[in-house]
């Protein structure tokens, strides 16, 4: 059955809830790290108490996907009672956060909230695909950017304006750091509930009905599917990993083991959702492990940027460090909050350029550019003395930054089955959270070995791991149904 086309006006609506979420990002990406350094952590252990971030989207993001994948309900839908649940405990988490007393206590809670932000991300990217036909994916993904743009946008303007006239402290934190978090909580449940309200989701047809309830024959509550494959989901994988070798000596030795585990009721019910997301990486089409490659050195690289980035401003333009000028660090931090605005700002003014330039050239090309840009931008960052001349650099970084939340979705969605849309977004973001993984488990003994803990060397290095990305880009082959010079921007239905 085709997918009716979409006004601009609705497909703005489904997306507006991607805005909250992403608020709460913008303050991960700018305001912990500074927190962590006012707790006290040492530059050597900021990777890893950046954890939380990729184990839980990792963990989570997959599991939601297969389980929405799986879910329908006539007056809830299949993704939205996801956005809700995810959301609320964002807002919850945000309000808390600031009351922080201690490292290990803003670690915890950041655990809790991405966990509560990637239960509320992961359905929108499937939402896209769900909604939309395929001439207007390009606006859909895209539209998202631009809301990613806005709201990491505001989280950073906040984190400047109120640093500047919020005065005062609150056990470790200033009174600007609680401000900017209250206006987190308000932003995310807000945000998503307007979406829930504007957005009916398309239901399934009969045979679909019936294919569904056939995959969720004999399984609990999803609730409870959730947390046995949250439970199970190391197990899961350690398996899978430990029959990749004895693989290549026994052919479908993996598959045989997954039908094992299905037709075994108590397996099939502990593992849940793991043996879908598993098989689904089995049959994965050779574009997403093409892809992985992109996002290996394409994540690395930000997680460095992103950790690194007030540390490196504080160095280049106010040379001082965290255990340097308290004051002095705290303006810098500020400024960091609105370079990172800026490239925020740029993200969601140039979302909707890329994608009428990703129907025009390909979205292959179109990537490639971008992914030059940020990493020139990168190895030209730290060098900069005059605090205005950063935003120089952030303005391709900007552009990138756009094309990263929706261009490479163009280049895999009509690749996937639309009964594992859900799954494979999931998947996607694995691909985005293991180089974080890997980056915080080996990014510590890096910096501290090779670039002596030096925060704008760490900066250059992700600059380089960039320009890498883009090389491998030219290796993806497009599928050409996403490349169409239909507008995106109907005012039909």
């Amino acid at each position: 059955m085709a997918k009716p086309r979409l006004s601009f006006s609705q497909i703005i609506n489904m997306n507006v809830g991607f805005f909250g979420i992403q608020y709460s990002f913008g303050l991960q990406q700018s305001a912990v790290n500074p927190i962590y350094d006012m707790l006290g952590a040492a530059p050597d252990e900021i990777p890893i108490l950046n954890l939380a971030g990729p184990m839980t989207g990792l963990l989570i993001q997959p599991i939601i996907g297969a389980l929405s994948d799986n879910t329908w309900s006539p007056r809830f839908g299949r993704r939205k009672p996801f956005f809700f649940i995810g959301a609320l405990f964002c807002s919850i988490t945000l309000f808390l956060y600031p009351f922080s007393s201690s490292l290990w206590m803003a670690a915890g809670l950041l655990w809790v909230l991405d966990a509560a932000n990637n239960t509320a991300m992961e359905p929108y990217r499937a939402l896209i695909a769900d909604k939309l036909p395929d001439e207007q994916y390009s606006t859909g993904f895209l539209t998202q950017s631009f809301f990613t743009g806005l709201g990491i946008t505001l989280a950073n303007i906040s984190l400047f304006v109120f640093q500047k006239y919020i005065t005062g402290t609150a056990g470790s934190l200033p009174y600007w750091v609680y401000a900017s978090f209250f206006l987190g909580t308000i932003c995310s449940i807000t945000t998503v509930m307007w979406s829930i309200s504007k957005t009916p989701e398309i239901p399934p047809d009969e045979e679909e009905l019936k294919a569904l309830k056939k995959r969720t024959e004999g399984m609990p509550h999803p609730a409870i599917q959730f947390f046995l494959s949250i439970l199970t989901t190391l197990v899961a994988y350690l398996v899978f990993f430990l029959l990749l070798i004895p693989t290549i000596f026994a052919k479908g030795l993996i598959r045989r083991t997954l039908e094992k585990t299905k037709e075994n009721s108590t397996t099939r019910v502990l593992f849940a959702q793991n043996i879908e997301i598993i098989e689904s990486i089995m049959v994965m089409p050779s574009v997403m492990w093409k892809l992985a490659l992109i996002y290996l050195f394409q994540w690395y690289a930000l997680f460095c940027y992103w950790q690194n980035a007030a540390k490196s401003i504080a160095q280049s333009v106010w040379n001082t460090t965290p255990t340097g000028d308290k004051l002095l660090y705290e303006e810098a931090v500020g400024w960091t909050g609105l370079v990172n605005g800026w490239y925020n700002i740029v993200t969601f003014l140039s979302a909707f350029f890329l994608a009428s330039m990703a129907q025009k050239y390909g979205p292959k090309k179109v990537h490639f550019i971008c992914l030059i840009m940020a990493g020139i931008g990168l190895l030209i960052f730290p060098q900069l003395d005059n605090k205005y001349a950063l935003f120089i650099p952030m303005t391709g970084f900007g552009i990138a930054w756009a094309s990263m939340m929706g261009v490479p979705y163009l280049l895999v969605v009509n690749e996937i089955p639309k009964e594992r849309y859900g799954v494979y977004m999931g998947i996607i973001n694995m691909m985005i959270v293991i180089p974080m993984i890997l980056q915080t488990l080996t990014f510590g003994f890096i910096s501290k070995t090779f670039l002596g803990n030096d925060p704008g060397m760490a900066i250059v290095f992700g600059g380089a791991l960039l320009l890498i990305a883009a090389l491998a880009t030219l290796n993806i082959k497009e599928n050409k149904k996403v490349i169409t010079n239909s507008g995106g921007f109907s005012a039909g239905h």
